[in-house]
């Protein structure tokens, strides 16, 4: 009879027409791969879902499970969210990994379901398709189809979609389902008929998850069919007020209900119709994030069987009342975190403390409770896990923790309060200990007393310092499995941590360690070490028998030596090195036989080329990510990389390769490749592609190489996934390939710094949509910037500048909302500067100089003012004055040099406080400096040269001490120098510096601004890093009197100072002399008098000296050192000066005096007749003006009127 059923079994199965290969069926491995377009935006099913791959058994497809007995597809996990098991049943978090959270962040079009497709999966249970962008189904292939065939279907995962109501008569006839995600789509509760009601039919449905859909309170009479739910989920549904618990009253079966992120503030008066309350199998109770405030325990009285209570992030405030907790006798868990509550008090009975005799987990962070709060808890025998976080400017006495004798879990998270411990403390059974934020001693465990059970110790942010003792109690918890300690240790790490012999992860990163790891050698156990952003020195020896050690993080630290140390470690996974002083082989040769070894971090070390004596052995890992950044002189690429097939991201940039090609092979063999980057490697030769269209690359940056000839036409279709692709500063020559219009995923597009020509393709300004940043800096590329077919309206940055543009600014850009940075300097732009730039609310940075731009600068400017850091106009032809309403707060870099601008300053700038340089040089300003420049708390670089400003230099730059340049050479200033005028040498940070521009997540751009000014006797341009480094005053060219003061010392680290061409009086003060640091020093065409200095000749930096056309007399200082430099021009026009490198010797009788004595038979002036004759003629020009004056009346009032309006100024200047 036996062997007849086998026959029958047999033939049935053969008509069937169905066979199994190799465990997978036939029929469902085809529609899986009929599936596949449809969710190939899902990484596994994209690389994994391919005939022949892993063997054709689809069992074995990632996302795929099938039953071990029939091979038949039981689970398919088509979803992008995280998959989590509740007792029997799958469910679907609210926390959905990184892939799901990087994929919704895109946009992407909606696509509509074939649910039919699932028709060949008969033994199917679980069903996710989450996170799919999913609206609705293809019509007449909806859900109902599945009713007749899926009769095993349980599970149900479309959350995260744009599912609507209309699919819900569908989903009712799945009758089998047990659980029902709908999380997050766009349900709502409008439609009584063929609403959420329709699914009351599935009377199996155990678990309903709703959280998301804007529901409101509209949904509960909806629910009161639902009679065999168990679990039910309405977080974030806009429900609000008062919802009644009693309108959950039919789901006599529900045992966990979530209402939480609503602004629900009561849940009826059910506590008041106790014998109504039909709720008694509810257990799990989710009031997070919403408004109830203490009298909510009160009203959960009536829930008697309530085990778990999440009440976080709500109005609770003050003290509650013990006997309202105590209501709640079954509690196991209670979360109050992050209220306001300070105590819990007794009432009107005698109940004083919390008798919860059930209750094992309890959250108290981020309350308000007092010292007593541990008192409080005393009762409470059966805790297992308490959370303390507190802001309470009280100390906690710990000695309450006694009572506690049970407690496992201790989480302590504090902020302005400390612990007081003052004996030993009874927690004999405590696994775990975490403590953040509070101010603890280095002995704190010795305290504390013994804790035998610990296995968990995580310390952070506690002001622990200086070294680790071997007494301090670190070493005495001998079954400790996890040790964090993230603080301010220093030295060496205790001798008793080779105790440890149980530790399995080791966190010590972000101290300031320091020492070797001989101490780590027997702790053999480890499987995580971090040891990153110490001092640790030395070589890695120690870690050679780690064998267990599946993570090493020794990044930031101060190691030295070779890696030989790691051939052992063969569970290691994940390697990191970076920063440090490793000699690595660019061969990894020992790593070899590190079989599971995917991850790879060694950026700055030493990659040296070793002879590869490894060559005919192969690596046993498959790596997935490699980065050896920086620093090292190889022949070819490594080996080993020939015979890698899993990479997913490589980093070798900064890597001299020797002029190389670029690896092909490497995009070839690597098919999930999305992260490339080969910058400044010295490759040559043309950028190949691959031949098949390489569809992962999505980041490719091969700046700063040597690549010559065109970019490749095809680049579009062979690369059409990237996002990031940076060739800046190669050779590329001929135009943009029009094809890069095709990268519609484009986010950063950089090919500054070639020879490309041509005008930029209107295919690149239509297609790249997703553009944020466009550089297109320094090349030769003509013609007019866009066309009006412009689609490139999500900028953030765009750099054009260094080409041949022409044209005026086109008003396209007026389009891009988001732009920050605007940089169209250095080309040949013409014409107005657009009024609509002033309405783009989002721009920090506006640089245009150097173009042929003209007319006044907008009023429409003065919008700017909130944003607005770097302005560069400077050379081009604007005129007309500034705006006085032009005056950013946040603006740091005003370069307007080089125009046509008139008038006063007025009140421009006035306001902008964090200006670090303010360049208004060679325009036709006209005025006095005003005395508001002295506000500019962090001015640095004042320009303001060439133009027309009188008056006196204002006092109130005195205030200012961030300044390091001013120049304010070729005007009309007078007076004095202000004596209290001082320079800072205080090297102003680069970014400070640099024009920052807004950036992708990866790579970084920078506009730098440019001041001009002489020096060494030479008109120079200054930028960036040096401009950071220089220091100095240039008054050429004024009409300044008075003398040098001694306060010239107060100029101690200048670069140069130039007074030259003035009227300045007096000696030279040897003060000067103590200028040590300055190169350039131009004292010629004043009136000085006396001698040079000779202790002037220490100033060994000097490189540029003029004293020339002066009243000087003496010697000239000795020709050593620097001044054995300088020629005779650098003294001439001084006609007691004697003395190399002047023709006129210096004797002993010879005059020495500054006033010497001369006679006219020299060939100079007679000075005792030269004083008569200056007397005789004042004299005669005084009786000349007062004659005039007393005849002519008119000449006489305007006379005073002028004599008074200078008193008037006077006066305003000493003010």
């Amino acid at each position: 009879m036996m062997l007849n059923w086998s026959w029958v079994a047999l033939v049935a199965f053969l008509l069937g027409g169905w066979c199994v290969c190799e465990g997978c069926w036939e029929h469902e491995k085809t529609a899986l791969l009929q599936l596949k377009p449809f969710f190939n935006h899902i990484e596994d099913v994209e690389n994994y879902w391919v005939e022949g791959k892993q063997s054709s058994d689809c069992c074995k497809w990632k996302r795929v499970e099938c039953n071990t007995s029939t091979g038949r597809v039981m689970r398919l996990f088509l979803n992008l969210t995280y998959t989590t098991t509740y007792g029997d049943l799958e469910y679907t978090e609210d926390d959905y990994d990184t892939e799901y959270d990087d994929y919704a962040s895109e946009e992407r079009d909606y696509w509509h379901l074939n649910a039919s497709l699932f028709l060949p999966f008969e033994e199917l249970k679980s069903l996710y398709l989450g996170g799919n962008s999913i609206p609705g189904c293809v019509a007449s292939q909806g859900f109902e189809r599945l009713s007749s065939k899926l009769e095993k279907l349980e599970i149900l995962d479309l959350s995260y979609n744009n599912f609507n109501d209309s699919i819900l008569a569908s989903l009712s006839q799945l009758s089998s389902l047990k659980s029902l995600n709908l999380a997050v789509n766009q349900f709502t509760a409008s439609n009584p008929t063929d609403g959420i009601k329709r699914l009351s039919k599935l009377s199996k449905l155990e678990t309903l998850d709703l959280r998301g859909n804007k529901l409101e309170n509209n949904i509960l009479p909806h629910l009161h069919d639902f009679t065999s739910l168990k679990s039910l989920r309405l977080q974030n549904c806009g429900l609000k007020l008062t919802v009644d618990m009693l309108e959950f009253n039919n789901l006599i079966n529900l045992k966990e209900l979530y209402l939480g992120e609503n602004k629900i503030e009561s849940l009826g008066s059910f506590s008041q119709r106790k014998e109504q309350l039909r709720l008694i199998k509810l257990e799990v109770l989710g009031l997070s994030g919403n408004l109830f405030n203490n009298s909510i325990f009160s009203s959960l009285a009536a829930l008697s069987n309530l085990k778990f209570l999440h009440i976080s992030l709500n109005k609770l405030k003050g003290p509650i009342h013990v006997k309202d907790l105590n209501g709640l006798s079954n509690l196991e868990e209670l979360d109050m975190s992050d209220n306001e509550v300070n105590d819990f008090v007794p009432s009107q009975g005698n109940e004083t403390k919390l008798k919860l005799m059930n209750l094992k987990v309890l959250d108290l962070r981020g309350n308000l409770f007092n010292s007593s709060i541990l008192s409080s808890l005393s009762r409470l025998s059966n805790l297992k896990s308490l959370s303390l976080g507190l802001n309470s400017s009280e100390s906690i006495d710990l000695e309450g923790l006694d009572a506690l004798n049970n407690l496992e879990e201790l989480n302590m998270l504090c902020n302005n309060y400390f612990y007081n411990m003052e004996g030993p403390l009874d927690l004999k059974n405590l696994e775990s200990l975490e403590i953040w934020g509070t101010s603890l001693e280095n002995n704190f465990l010795q305290k504390i007393g013994a804790m035998p059970s610990l296995k968990i110790l995580r310390i952070e942010g506690c002001g622990l310092n200086g070294t680790l003792q071997n007494s301090q109690g670190f070493c005495e918890l001998p079954n400790l499995q996890f040790l964090f300690i993230s603080d301010k240790l220093t030295g060496n790490l205790p001798e008793c941590f080779s105790n440890l012999t149980s530790l399995e992860n080791l966190y010590l990163y972000s101290n300031q360690l320091s020492g070797n790891l001989s101490v780590l050698e027997s702790l053999t156990s480890l499987r995580t070490l971090d040891l990153s952003s110490n001092q640790f020195s030395g070589n890695i020896s120690a870690l050679r028998n780690l064998k267990s050690l599946r993570t090493l993080d020794l990044s930031s630290n101060q190691f030295s030596g070779n890696i030989s140390a790691l051939r052992n470690l063969k569970s290691l996974r994940r390697l990191t090195l970076s920063n440090n002083n490793f000699e690595i082989p660019s061969s990894l040769g020992p790593l070899f036989n590190l079989s599971k070894l995917r991850y790879i971090y060694a950026d700055n070390n030493t990659i040296y080329d070793e002879t590869e004596t490894l060559s005919l052995v192969a690596s046993t890992f498959q790596l997935k990510s490699i980065s050896l950044s920086c620093c090292g002189e190889v022949e070819s690429f490594p080996r080993f990389l020939y015979h890698q097939h899993d990479l997913e991201s490589v980093d070798l940039s900064n890597i001299n390769f020797k002029g190389k090609q670029f690896p092909i092979w490497l995009l070839e063999s690597n098919i999930n490749l999305y992260n490339l980057v080969l910058a400044n490697n010295s490759l040559l030769g043309h950028f190949e592609l691959p031949i098949v269209p390489h569809m992962e690359l999505s980041y490719l940056d091969i700046s700063k190489n040597s690549f010559n000839g065109n970019i490749p036409n095809e680049i579009g279709a062979k690369l059409p996934s990237l996002s990031f692709l940076n060739m800046s500063k190669n050779n590329f020559g001929a135009s943009i390939p029009v094809s890069i219009g095709d990268l519609n995923s484009l986010d950063t597009l950089d090919l500054s710094n070639n020879n490309l020509t041509g005008e930029v393709p209107e295919d690149l300004a239509i297609g790249c949509s997703s553009l944020r940043t466009l550089a297109l800096s320094n090349n030769s590329l003509q013609g007019h910037m866009f066309s009006s077919n412009f689609n490139l309206t999500n900028l953030e940055v765009l750099q054009l500048d260094g080409n041949n543009f022409s044209g005026r600014i086109p008003d396209c850009l007026s389009n891009c909302s988001f732009l920050s940075t605007l940089d169209v300097s250095n080309n040949k732009l013409s014409s107005d500067i657009p009024r609509w730039i002033g309405n783009m609310s989002s721009l920090e940075n506006i640089v245009m100089g150097n173009n042929h731009l003209e007319g006044p600068i907008p009023i429409e400017f003065c919008q700017l003012n909130l944003n607005l850091q770097i302005l560069d106009i400077s050379s081009n032809n604007i005129s007309g004055s500034l705006p006085s309403c032009l005056s950013p707060l946040s603006i740091t870099e005003v370069h307007l040099s080089k125009n046509k601008l008139r008038g006063p300053l007025t009140d421009a700038f006035v306001n902008s406080t964090q200006l670090v340089t303010l360049d208004l040089s060679h325009n036709q300003l006209t005025g006095n400096i005003p005395i508001w420049v002295g506000k500019l708390s962090q001015l640095s670089h004042l320009i303001l040269n060439n133009n027309h400003f009188e008056g006196w230099i204002p006092l109130q730059l005195c205030r200012l001490d961030n300044l390091s340049l001013i120049h304010l050479s070729n005007n009309n200033l007078s007076g004095k120098i202000p004596s209290c005028l001082k320079i800072t040498t205080s090297h102003i940070s680069q970014e400070v510096l640099s024009f920052p521009a807004a950036m992708s997540p990866r790579g970084s751009f920078s506009i730098e601004g440019q001041i001009e000014f002489t020096r060494k006797n030479r008109s120079d341009s200054y930028k960036g890093r040096v401009l950071s480094y220089l220091s100095g005053i240039d008054l050429s060219c004024n009409h300044l009197t008075g003398e040098i003061l001694q306060e010239v010392k107060n100029f101690q680290n200048i670069n140069f100072l130039n007074l030259s061409h003035n009227s300045l009086t007096g000696p030279i003060p040897p003060a000067v002399s103590e200028l040590r640091q300055i190169e350039s020093l131009d004292l010629s065409y004043n009136n000085l008098t006396g001698t040079i200095p000779p202790q002037i000749v220490r100033l060994t930096f000097l490189v540029s000296f003029s004293v020339a056309n002066n009243n000087l007399s003496g010697s000239t200082p000795k020709m050593t050192a620097q001044f054995a430099l300088f020629e005779e021009s650098s003294y001439l026009g001084n006609p007691f000066l004697c003395g190399e490198p002047l023709p006129k010797n210096c004797t002993t009788s010879g005059p020495s005096s500054s006033k010497p004595k001369v006679s006219s038979d020299n060939g100079l002036i007679d000075m005792d007749v030269f004083y008569v004759s200056f007397v005789v003629a004042y004299v005669m020009v005084v009786l000349t003006i007062a004659s005039v004056l007393y005849i002519n009346p008119h000449w006489r009032r305007a006379w005073f009127y002028h004599i008074e309006l200078l008193l008037f100024s006077g006066r305003l200047y000493s003010a």
